[in-house]
């Protein structure tokens, strides 16, 4: 499963994706310290039936749509007036000191639901 986790530069994507990719056993991925070609090193992560948590910046769908993930969360915790991509599974409007755990129940009701 690859869970995109996007938003604008500081709004909080690594800040909730290292904490939540830790606490749900994932592979996080950074994708400002990653050079090559990201679709093809998340899919060889995902091969392996691992659970990927990608962090990137997206301004358009076009970016979410490169990474075609299963799950995506959108940060929208700063003022910069960048329009919510068309394609959002959880919305992240204002940050909370434990806003990875409480996505976690939010994703497995969704993996459950997709495993059905």
């Amino acid at each position: 499963m690859i869970i995109l986790i996007c938003g604008e530069e500081g709004s909080g994507k690594t800040t909730l994706a290292k904490p939540f990719a830790e606490l749900i056993g994932a592979v996080y991925v950074n994708k400002d310290s990653y050079d090559g070609d990201l679709r093809a090193y998340i899919d060889g992560i995902a091969s392996t039936e691992k659970t990927v948590v990608v962090d990137k910046r997206c301004k358009l769908q076009s970016s979410i749509d490169q990474i075609d993930p299963d799950y995506v969360v959108w940060m929208d915790t700063v003022d910069k007036k960048i329009q919510t991509p068309s394609r959002v599974d959880y919305h992240v409007s204002k940050w909370f000191d434990d806003t990875h755990q409480q996505l976690m129940p939010v994703v497995q009701r969704y993996m459950e639901k997709k495993n059905k």
